[in-house]
């Protein structure tokens, strides 16, 4: 069987998307262990033939990338991404058939070869770093991982120096009326026991900045960065954890969409999505208590020093691509 981990890999895998088909069907191809059960690959080759059409256009683009190996490798439900809900429940397959295809042809000219690669490793880009009132350290990472490949390709995620994840935002880059378009289909904070005192003093470290508020307002930064038009974020009831296929999976749904996407300023809007800001605003100094301006004035300097970091990681590429 061919392994992901033997060094003749990347000269052995399957060139065409009938190829690839066939050899996650018969498991000659294995790039994860959720490969090696028989019930799975049959399942894969039914509904593949059933759809074969989405299924076709998806193992084409797997085969035709350029970082062909190391895609599979980091998102190895790929091939059958589009058998099961996939962003939010009000899509058709046809249109997240396109999202997919077109969010990795863009995240593929937005950055080089290596990034591209790096994005994709368990680590994921570093975007930003900084330090919170405690003198604690925080970072937030770009990363495209399989954990939350139900809800989008690639995300954002704020974590304490000690890896303690404090919030993950999970979207996917598509294309209307010729405009990039974000599609946020995935919000979640810490699933820890105690989550609720961990957020509480994260966000008392971050001078009163929710870790989900913050990870939002990175999304904003590479939206326009990536010259994004439009944001829209699923609603509760358009995620994809509301379909009936994954309705004993609803307990993974910890945040309340509606409330967050309404406190950012989003607005609803049709097939249960929110339009949301491209950009937030903020308060003048002199809307504010004299008691509090000083933790607004460290609170917009964290800000101002993300996105800054996240800017100058990202600008020159971008601009190379346009």
């Amino acid at each position: 069987m061919t392994q992901l981990t033997e060094l003749d890999y990347k000269n052995r895998l399957p060139d065409t998307p009938v190829k690839l088909c066939l050899s996650l069907f018969t498991g000659a191809l294995m790039p994860h262990s959720l490969w090696q059960s028989k019930p799975f690959r049959r399942k894969f080759l039914l509904r593949a033939l059933i759809m074969p059409v989405s299924t076709f256009k998806m193992l084409n683009m797997i085969t035709q990338h350029p970082a062909y190996p190391e895609l599979l490798q980091a998102q190895p439900r790929l091939p059958c991404r589009l058998h099961r809900p996939y962003l939010s429940n009000r899509l058709t397959r046809r249109e997240c058939t396109d999202a997919i295809i077109f969010h990795y042809k863009k995240v593929t000219t937005l950055l080089d070869e290596a990034a591209f690669i790096k994005h994709l490793s368990a680590e994921g880009i570093r975007l930003c770093s900084f330090s919170g009132k405690d003198g604690g350290d925080y970072y937030i990472n770009f990363i495209s991982t399989r954990k939350l490949d139900r809800e989008g390709e690639a995300s954002l995620i704020l974590k304490r120096a000690d890896g303690q994840m404090l919030a993950e935002i999970t979207f996917t880059l598509c294309e209307k009326k010729q405009q990039t378009v974000i599609i946020t289909g995935g919000l979640q904070g810490p699933n820890n026991p105690d989550s609720q005192q961990i957020v509480q003093a994260a966000t008392k470290n971050l001078y009163g900045i929710f870790p989900k508020k913050l990870v939002f307002e990175a999304l904003l930064v590479l939206a326009r960065l990536f010259n994004v038009s439009r944001i829209l974020a699923v609603s509760n009831k358009a995620h994809v954890y509301s379909s009936l296929r994954y309705k004993n999976r609803q307990k993974h749904m910890h945040a309340d969409y509606d409330s967050f996407w309404e406190m950012v300023g989003g607005v609803p809007g049709e097939r249960a999505m929110f339009s949301l800001p491209l950009a937030t605003t903020r308060k003048g100094y002199e809307e504010i208590a004299s008691k509090k301006r000083a933790e607004y004035r460290r609170r917009y300097e964290l800000l101002d020093m993300m996105t800054a970091q996240i800017e100058t990681g990202f600008r020159l590429k971008v601009a190379m691509s346009f």
